[in-house]
């Protein structure tokens, strides 16, 4: 499994005292590997995640309660999703086990376990919502809360349209996610054993970017918490790829329902490298018509060197979000490269905090800057849901071209010099400056560490 943790970059792997054995049989389509037994218990088990090969419906060719029957009776530990998009098990297996496995016919791709993490720091204030909504720079302070936000109101600020936060979880009760007593955001899933809740921060402040009141981009939008990382900002693959799966059955079930509009994945994580399983799964479901934001990483690098950021650019309709400041420039941070495809607001961002239900904090990092492009997708899909709403290709042409281009300053690796923009240029149908949630006064959060790794 691919551990999740913030922006550390050890790599990380569930080791577990067991047994070697010989490989006895050669794999066989759809029959496993027989004649494999569990080891006696001097070999070193590690987790592993296996994407099966792609089939048209998986549903129909895999079945989620038999799937791991195909995997050799060595394996331990197996968990196996089943869905449109993919079909997955991760499993504990010694060196040779998991040889045996990797050779198999039904398996597409394999990886070990490796560090995911959160991308964000502190400090930091909503100036993004004026940067997206305007062709002109910026002026003032970050810390200032009067700028204007501009956005046309077709589509209501994405309004019907579902948001899944895979992340920390959300604080559902926070005020911003609440207007005129309706609540827009919910608990839709937990891959964290005992843990519902948000104990980091981090998933509710970036859901507040995608679509608070005040700071949201899409500020009617749903958002549905979906808990992948512990209340340490800690994870693993086997949990991505479960909230994978319950985001991908209830995209299923949904879009043959009337009135819907579209699905939208918002990642603030990464790996400390590159996992072919989690960008094939990801990519499947994005195929399906799920779109995805994914932060770029803030190690100052290549954005192609980790996943899943690397399915930017021309790899996917996936859209990796590089970190841009106030002034225009590249955050210092922030990957870059050709596997990013556009800029956004990611440093001093101001959103909902998780102590309180009217506690805001400032925080910075590419995490801050993906949900600013994932609660652009649902505001173009709220206005056109026809032809984006299960369209990520055309959704992401679109955001490319509305971009404004040459804007960002500083070395981008040789990738887009584009800054998101939502195409209003400050003088569409609706203006709303320095929006606040009706009879609500917030907090700062306050707190003695400046960077938050």
């Amino acid at each position: 499994m691919f551990l999740f943790s913030k922006m550390r970059t050890t790599l990380a792997v569930a080791a577990f005292l067991a047994s070697s054995t010989s490989i006895l049989a050669a794999p066989v389509k759809g029959g496993g590997f027989l004649g494999l037994n569990k080891a006696s218990g001097n070999e070193t088990t590690k987790t592993y995640s296996a994407v099966f090969s792609k089939e048209e419906d998986p549903t129909e060719f895999y079945q989620a309660d038999h799937i791991d029957k195909l995997l050799p009776s060595c394996v331990s530990n197996a968990h196996c999703h089943v869905n449109k998009a993919f079909a997955a098990c991760t499993f504990d297996a010694t060196q040779d086990c998991s040889e045996a496995v990797n050779s198999m016919t039904e398996i597409s791709t394999m990886n070990e376990a490796l560090e995911v993490r959160t991308y964000a720091t502190l400090t930091g204030s909503p100036w993004g919502l004026q940067r997206v909504s305007s062709n002109t720079a910026v002026a003032g302070s970050s810390q200032d809360q009067s700028f204007t936000y501009t956005f046309d109101s077709t589509g209501n600020l994405g309004q019907g349209v579902d948001i899944y936060i895979i992340d920390t979880g959300v604080r559902t009760s926070h005020a911003v996610f609440s207007q005129g007593g309706v609540a827009r955001a919910s608990l839709g899933f937990s891959a964290v054993d005992g843990e519902t809740q948000d104990g980091d921060g981090h998933g509710t402040h970036v859901a507040g970017t995608c679509a608070g009141a005040k700071f949201g981009i899409s500020q009617n939008a749903n958002i549905i918490a979906v808990k992948a990382l512990d209340d340490t900002g800690s994870g693993s693959s086997t949990a991505v790829l479960s909230a994978l799966n319950y985001v991908m059955q209830q995209h299923t079930a949904k879009k043959a329902k009337s009135g819907f509009k579209g699905s939208v994945i918002n990642m603030s994580l990464g790996l400390g490298g590159r996992s072919s399983s989690l960008e094939e799964a990801l990519k499947s479901v994005n195929d399906a018509g799920v779109h995805v934001a994914v932060a770029a990483g803030n190690d100052a690098t290549d954005a192609c060197t980790s996943s899943p950021s690397a399915l930017g650019g021309s790899n996917s309709a996936v859209v990796s979000v590089g970190a841009m400041n106030i002034d225009n420039e590249v955050a210092s941070f922030s990957n870059i490269g050709k596997c990013v495809d556009v800029y956004a607001p990611g440093e001093q961002v101001l959103s909902s905090w998780n102590t309180g239900d009217t506690i805001i904090n400032f925080l910075s990092g590419t995490s801050m800057a993906s949900p600013h492009v994932a609660g652009m997708m649902a505001y173009f899909i709220g206005q056109d849901p026809t032809q984006f709403g299960q369209s990520p290709t055309a959704l992401k042409a679109h955001i490319l071209s509305t971009a404004v281009s040459g804007a960002v300053s500083g070395s981008v690796g040789g990738g887009n010099s584009l800054l998101l923009n939502n195409g209003a240029s400050g003088s569409s149908k609706r203006l709303v400056k320095n929006y606040v949630v009706p009879g609500q006064d917030f907090s700062v959060h306050s707190t003695d560490s400046p960077v938050r790794l």
